[in-house]
């Protein structure tokens, strides 16, 4: 039996989206605990998980992307409340490992500081992703300000302008932060902010 260890951001639209993964893993034998937003803990424990909640400061850093002035600014503001709750999400699971000891662990994406415990850890990991990702792609429109797809030249001019902004912006305020845990965890830098989607041995698209 392997004993699996859940670890999400304060959010039910990155909780719920696992949760048939961990009852799947649970049919099939494995034990399955839990590190969420606090009023889920209940509920997680009655699917059969053993649930605690995230440490509440991390709860405590409420996000104010509504607050943005356009697409871009509420980006923006949304990665700065990630930055903030990183240091903090990523001693949590680091107490949760101590308590839990699995055999493997899941980190949401949006938890930045927990994927840096979870790589370091030396354990099993993955990590999952319950909204599109955030990386470029071909005939795609740039993550962020929700820009309908489209052909020609002219989209894809917008595009590859827009694309350079907005990874500018993610790196001024990702890189920084994200380099410096990852450093004193004994991790090499990134480069660039998307390569954190992609340093999991697997990542779960959901």
């Amino acid at each position: 039996m392997t004993r699996v260890l859940a670890y999400t951001t304060p959010a039910r639209g990155h909780l719920y989206p696992i949760v048939p993964t961990l009852l799947e893993l649970q049919r099939r034998g494995h034990a399955i605990a839990v590190r969420t937003l606090g009023s889920e803990v209940d509920r997680m424990a009655e699917l059969g998980f053993d649930a605690a909640p995230v440490d509440p400061a991390i709860e405590a850093i409420e996000h104010d992307d509504y607050k943005g002035k356009n697409p871009l600014d509420r980006v923006n503001r949304a990665l700065e409340v990630f930055m903030r709750r990183a240091p903090l999400d990523g001693a949590d699971l680091s107490r949760a490992i101590a308590e839990e000891h699995p055999d493997a662990l899941l980190a949401d994406a949006n938890a930045w500081g927990s994927a840096v415990v979870a790589e370091a850890s030396g354990l099993p990991w993955a990590q999952w992703m319950p909204y599109l990702l955030p990386l470029p792609s071909k005939g795609v429109p740039p993550w962020g300000p929700g820009l309908k797809p489209g052909t020609g030249p002219l989209v894809a001019l917008r595009d590859r302008a827009l694309g350079r902004v907005i990874s500018r912006k993610m790196n001024s305020v990702v890189l920084a932060p994200t380099n410096a845990a990852r450093s004193e965890a004994g991790l090499p830098p990134v480069a660039d902010a998307s390569e954190t989607v992609t340093r999991a041995p697997r990542l779960l698209y959901l």
